[in-house]
C-alpha cells in the first residue's frame, strides 16, 4: 500500500466546505474480488537474449503483468470492465510514439504489438533499436469486496528522444462492474478543486524546495487518474496534467476532508490487530495474503562454470527460502530450532540465464499471528539442477536476511564449481548488493550499490558490517574493476544510495566512491586495473534487467510540422503558435539541459513561410525558457544569501555561466530598498572588522536536477569562485565558472 500524504496542513480548514456528517460503514463481511496476473511477454529480435543492453542491437521487448478476474470471473462485467481498461492503457504504452491520428489508433493490443514491432523493424540499424522496451506492471491498493482499486505503472521506448513513464489509476464498483468516475465518488465536483490547488501546491513544493513557483496560466483540473483506499481518495496527475510542473504528482485527501461531498461509502480501515499493521513498509496486503517485496539473485559463476554447465546442458537453481520463528512452543510445525518455513520457491535458469527475480509472492496473513518477529527471514541457496548427474555440481554464496532488508533490491552471489579452487577472499560478503529502479524506471537509470546506517551510524553493505570507509572501498572497488574489464562504460557503472545514513555519513560515503570511481575510470590503466582484486574472484555481473534499462535516449523535445498543417511538440497537438509557444517552453522547462537550438522536423511537403514561423517560436520559447531558468537560479542563491545575512535581499547579477545542468552566479547582494549590504550589522561583522570581506560579492555553484535548482555552496565577500576545489568537490565542469572562477592556492 502506497502511504498517505505527509502535506495535509491546511486542508481541515477546506473541509468547512461540506457537512461534518459522518457515514456509517456497511459492516456486512464480503470477500475481495479475486484476482490474477494476465502476462503478455512478446520479444522480437535476434539478440534479445544479450546482456545488456548497449550489446543489443536487434530487440524489441514487451513484458505486460496486468490484473484479471481469476477464472471465468474474466467474462464478468467486472472482469470485461478491468480488461477494457488494461487494454487501453497497454494500447497507448505501445503506440504513444506513433502520432496516431484520431480514429486510427489500433482497437486491440495485439494490432498494438504488431505495430510496436513494426516501429522496431522499421528503425533496425539506429543506435537505438536494439533497446526498444514497453513494461507494465499492477499494484492493488484496494480490495475489500465492496471496492477494487489498482494501478498500472508503465515505461516504452520505441526510439527518438524520450522514453515514457506513465502510471493509470482506476476504482471499481466490486458489484456492478462499473469503473467510478469522479461524479459517482462526489457531489460537488468544483468543491474539489481549491483541495487539489492546495495539494498539489504543498506536494510539489516538497519536491521542489525553494524556488518553487506554481504556473497559473492554464486552470487546475481533476486529474484523470484517481482511486479509493481505506486512508481516503488518491489524485494522480501525469507530468503533463499540471502546467509548467515536470514530474507526476501524487497525493492523497482523507475521507475527513471530504465529508458529506462524498458520494459512496468509505472503505472500513483495516483492524487495529491487523496483520498489515504489524508489517507496514514491508509486505502488501491482498485480501487475506500478504505479498512479498519483490527482489533479484544474479549468479555470478566462474568461467570453468559456465563452461561446465554448458557442456552438460545444466541449469542452475536459484532456491528462497522464506521462514521465522514461532511463538508457541508447542506448535506441531516448528522445528528443533523452533523455526517454521513459510514459503519456499525455485527458480531455474538455463543456458546463459543469470538473473532470478522473485515477485508475485504471497502467503497467508494469518501466518504471521504465529510468529515472534513479523519480519520474515530470506534464506538463498544456488545448487545445480542434476539433470545430468545425482551430485550437485556448484558451490555457491549463501545469502540470509529480513525482509525489510531484501525488498527491492538485486544480490550478486558468486558462484564456481565443487572442484574448483576456494576463493580467496573469504569475507563472506555477496559479490554486490543493488537497489532496483522502480518498473517503468526511466531509460539510463541504472543499479546502485546500497549501504545501509544504523541509528548509531554503523555501516552495513550486502547485510554484512563494515567497519569504515576504506573498508567499504575496498569491497566496491574490485566489483566496478571486474565492470571495466567486462567493456562496461564509465557512465553505466551503478551509483551508490544509503539508507537510514545522516547527511553528512552519505556525504561522505558519496565522496569517498566518486573519489575511487574517478581514479579507477580516469586515471588508472585498463591493464593495470585487474591488480586492485583476486584473479580468481574477479565478479562476473551483467547489468541488465527485463527492468532496468542501461542506455539513456537523449532527451531533447521534438518540434513536428506535419504536410497537413498539423503540429506536434513530442507526441502532442497543438492547436495554434500560442499553443507551440506555451506547450515547447513547458516541455524545454522540464529537461536538465535546455538545449541552444532545436530542429524543426517536417513530415511531407511542407510551407517555407509556416516553417519560417515555427523556427521563430522554437527561437523564442528557448531564450524564454532559458529566462525563466535563470530566474530560478537566482532565487535560489538568493534565497540562501538572505538567510545568512539575516535580512531581506536583492542580487545585481554580474556574471550568469552556464555548463550542462550547472549554472555559476556571481552577484552583488543589495538590500530590498537597493541599499548596500552593512555586514556590520550581519552575522559576517567579525570577517568584515577583520578585512576578510574583501569585496561586495557572493558566487554561488548550482545544479539543476529532477526539476529544481540544487545550490550546491557560495561564498559570500569574494566575487571569485575556487574553481578547481568546487569542480572536484562537485563534479563540475571548469567551464561552468568562465570569469567567475580563480584557482585555489
Amino acid at each position: 500500500m502506497r502511504k498517505l500524504s505527509n502535506c495535509l496542513a491546511g486542508l481541515f480548514v477546506l473541509a468547512t466546505l461540506f457537512s461534518c456528517q459522518s457515514k456509517k460503514q456497511d459492516q456486512t463481511p464480503t470477500l475481495p474480488v479475486a484476482l490474477e496476473n494476465r502476462i503478455i511477454r512478446q520479444n522480437k529480435g535476434t539478440d534479445c537474449d544479450k546482456q545488456p543492453d548497449s550489446l543489443r542491437t536487434d530487440c524489441a521487448m514487451i513484458d505486460f503483468s496486468v490484473p484479471k478476474v481469476k477464472g471465468t470471473g474474466d467474462q464478468s462485467v467486472l472482469g470485461k470492465n478491468l480488461t477494457a481498461w488494461s487494454d487501453k492503457f497497454l494500447i497507448h504504452l505501445l503506440t504513444w510514439s506513433d502520432y496516431n491520428e484520431p480514429g486510427k489508433e489500433p482497437f486491440t493490443v495485439d494490432a498494438a504489438i504488431n505495430r510496436f514491432h513494426a516501429i522496431h523493424d522499421a528503425a533496425k540499424g539506429s543506435v537505438s533499436s536494439g533497446m526498444f522496451k514497453a513494461l507494465c506492471i499492477n499494484n492493488e491498493w484496494l480490495n475489500d469486496g465492496a471496492y477494487l482499486t489498482m494501478s498500472l505503472d508503465g515505461y516504452s521506448f520505441s526510439g527518438g528522444n524520450r522514453a515514457l513513464e506513465v502510471t493509470a489509476l482506476a476504482t471499481f464498483d466490486a458489484k456492478t462492474g462499473k469503473q467510478l468516475t469522479w461524479d459517482d465518488l462526489v457531489k460537488n465536483k468544483s468543491a474539489l478543486l481549491p483541495i487539489a490547488d492546495q495539494m498539489v501546491r504543498q506536494t510539489r513544493a516538497e519536491a521542489f524546495g525553494d524556488g518553487f513557483e506554481f504556473d497559473k496560466r492554464e486552470p487546475l483540473a481533476l486529474p484523470a487518474s484517481f482511486g479509493l483506499t481505506t486512508e481516503g481518495v488518491v489524485f494522480h496527475y501525469q507530468s503533463d496534467e499540471i502546467y509548467g510542473l515536470g514530474g507526476s504528482t501524487e497525493f492523497t485527501v482523507p475521507f475527513s476532508v471530504l465529508g458529506a461531498n462524498l458520494k459512496v461509502l468509505p472503505p472500513a480501515p483495516l483492524p487495529a490487530d491487523s496483520a498489515s499493521d504489524a508489517t507496514a513498509g514491508i509486505y502488501q496486503v491482498q485480501g487475506n495474503d500478504l505479498i512479498i517485496p519483490p527482489f533479484e539473485i544474479e549468479v555470478n559463476s566462474s568461467a570453468a562454470a559456465d563452461k561446465t554447465l554448458s557442456k552438460r546442458k545444466e541449469t542452475i537453481i536459484v532456491s528462497a527460502m522464506f521462514w521465522g520463528y514461532s511463538k508457541d512452543p508447542n506448535d506441531k510445525a516448528r522445528s528443533e530450532d523452533g523455526s517454521i518455513s513459510i514459503l519456499n520457491k525455485e527458480i531455474e535458469l538455463s543456458g546463459n540465464q543469470r538473473l532470478a527475480r522473485f515477485e508475485g509472492l504471497k502467503f497467508d496473513r494469518k501466518l504471521l499471528d504465529k510468529m515472534e518477529d513479523p519480519d520474515l527471514m530470506l534464506l538463498i541457496n544456488i545448487y545445480s539442477g542434476r539433470k545430468s548427474t545425482d551430485d550437485n555440481l556448484l558451490e555457491a554464496g549463501i545469502l540470509e536476511m529480513k525482509a525489510g532488508e531484501f525488498g527491492n533490491k538485486r544480490f550478486v552471489l558468486p558462484c564456481k564449481l565443487i572442484s574448483e579452487p576456494a576463493w580467496k577472499n573469504a569475507s563472506g560478503y555477496p559479490d554486490a548488493c543493488y537497489a532496483l529502479p522502480e518498473a517503468g524506471a526511466a531509460a539510463g537509470q541504472k543499479l546502485s550499490f546500497v549501504v545501509d546506517c544504523s541509528e548509531k551510524g554503523a555501516m552495513q553493505f550486502a547485510g554484512r558490517p563494515v567497519k569504515n570507509y576504506d573498508e567499504l572501498m575496498s569491497i566496491l572497488r574490485p566489483l566496478l574493476a571486474g565492470m571495466l574489464k567486462k567493456g562496461i562504460k564509465a557512465e553505466n557503472l551503478p551509483g551508490i544510495t544509503t539508507q537510514g545514513c545522516m547527511s553528512g555519513n552519505s556525504s561522505t560515503i558519496s565522496d569517498y566512491y566518486d573519489e575511487m570511481k574517478d581514479k579507477l575510470t580516469g586515471k588508472a590503466k585498463p591493464a593495470d586495473l585487474g591488480s586492485t582484486a583476486p584473479k580468481t574472484t574477479t565478479p562476473k555481473i551483467v547489468l541488465a534487467a527485463k527492468s532496468v534499462p542501461v542506455a539513456k535516449p537523449a532527451r531533447v523535445p521534438t518540434v513536428t510540422l506535419k504536410q497537413n498543417g498539423s503540429m506536434f511538440v513530442n507526441n502532442t497537438e497543438v492547436a495554434d503558435l500560442d499553443g507551440l509557444r506555451k506547450v515547447l517552453q513547458a516541455a524545454l522547462l522540464k529537461e536538465s539541459v535546455i538545449p541552444d537550438k532545436l530542429a524543426l522536423k517536417t513530415v511531407g511537403q511542407t510551407g517555407m513561410g509556416m516553417r519560417g514561423e515555427m523556427n521563430t517560436i522554437i527561437a523564442e520559447s528557448i531564450a524564454g525558457a532559458k529566462w525563466v531558468r535563470k530566474k530560478n537560479a537566482l532565487a535560489a542563491l538568493n534565497t540562501a544569501v538572505g538567510k545568512k545575512l539575516g535580512t531581506t535581499t536583492q542580487l545585481e547579477v554580474v556574471s550568469y555561466q552556464t555548463s550542462g545542468n550547472f549554472a555559476c552566479i556571481n552577484a552583488k547582494p543589495k538590500l530590498a530598498d537597493g541599499r548596500p549590504v552593512d555586514y556590520r550589522q550581519t552575522a559576517y561583522a567579525a570577517d568584515y572588522a577583520a578585512g576578510k570581506i574583501i569585496d561586495n560579492a557572493v558566487v554561488g555553484l548550482l545544479q539543476y536536477d529532477k526539476g529544481a535548482w540544487k545550490l550546491l555552496t557560495y561564498s559570500i565577500g569574494v566575487g571569485k569562485a575556487p574553481a578547481d576545489v568546487w569542480a572536484k568537490k562537485y563534479g563540475a565542469p571548469k567551464g561552468v565558472f568562465g570569469g567567475a572562477g580563480v584557482k585555489s592556492k
